[in-house]
């Protein structure tokens, strides 16, 4: 008896993976319950209508599509046109050079606006431990300006971002760089930033220890820290930008989105199925591409 006793006295309640299994907690019902009910809001606010999808109009539309859309046209003049800078392939190859300039010119910004956006690297951290308080006001200053530019220019669409640059500079790809440029630089200024402040602060104190200045610290402490992450991320962003590229010839900034928006207002289905196929190549090559030079990085 005195063993059970001892046993009993050592059981102080439910098993928590026991109590975990019969059901949820009420703070986790509560917090299902409310996403439940945002969701609904959410979808009546955007008038999701399933039964629409089968209505008579929309299904002869897509038969519609469907017949004249099989086989996808395929003629020399449509892949090819009448001259170099013409035909359906040309603006394929428009789409992968925009987004290849477009996304080097937002690394280019994004660099120094991921730096000052950083808090580690222009009032915070280590490297501030001795600074006066004129240092840190002046960095924290810089670093909430870095931060405001940052979410301007990532929460202008880019399809926004290439209609004033269309109205600004006139229709060609040239547009689509820029807009890419701008729209991306925002991305990734804001995920570089956010990779420096998680760096390992030892490192970073060990090297400003050794006698370097806060600059050489940043770029022989912090940097090397996520050169690898930074890869990788503006690889995947670069596989976005593709889609973005192709999306952006709708407001005339060049690339295979031209096509797609001729095809569908002219109605020329069997065409619009050869310029989407072509976006899914290009789109499924650049995934590809991309994942192989992400395992070489890492």
């Amino acid at each position: 008896m005195s063993r059970f006793h001892g046993m009993s006295e050592k059981y102080s309640g439910p098993d928590p993976a026991q109590h975990a299994s019969t059901g949820l907690s009420k703070r986790q019902l509560t917090t299902l319950l409310g996403g439940c009910v945002i969701l609904a809001a959410a979808a009546w606010i955007a008038e999701v209508d399933p039964v629409a999808l089968f209505a008579a109009g929309a299904r002869e539309q897509m038969a519609a599509f469907v017949a004249e859309g099989i086989p996808p046209e395929t003629s020399r003049e449509y892949l090819l046109g009448r001259s170099l800078r013409d035909g359906l392939l040309w603006a394929v190859v428009e789409t992968l050079a925009i987004s290849v300039v477009g996304t080097t010119l937002a690394v280019a910004l994004a660099v120094p606006l991921g730096l000052t956006s950083a808090a580690t690297v222009t009032h915070r951290g280590p490297l501030y431990r001795n600074a006066s308080a004129g240092r840190i006001a002046v960095g924290r200053g810089l670093y909430h300006a870095s931060r405001t530019v940052l979410s301007f220019l990532r929460s202008v669409p880019g399809i926004v971002w290439g209609f004033l640059f269309v109205t600004a500079i006139g229709l060609g790809p040239f547009a689509g760089v820029l807009a890419l440029a701008v729209h991306n630089a925002g991305v990734l200024g804001k995920l570089y930033a956010d990779f420096l402040e998680d760096t390992d602060p030892m490192t970073t104190e060990a090297v400003a220890g050794s006698g370097a200045t806060r600059l050489q610290a940043v770029c022989h402490g912090m940097v090397p820290q996520v050169t690898p992450t930074i890869a990788s991320y503006t690889l995947y962003r670069w596989e976005c930008t593709i889609r973005s590229a192709a999306i952006l010839g709708f407001v005339g900034a060049g690339g295979v989105g031209y096509y797609l928006v001729i095809t569908i207002q002219r109605l020329q289905y069997g065409k619009l199925s050869t310029a989407i196929l072509a976006v899914f190549a290009l789109v499924v090559t650049s995934d590809w591409l991309g994942s192989r030079l992400r395992t070489r990085l890492g």
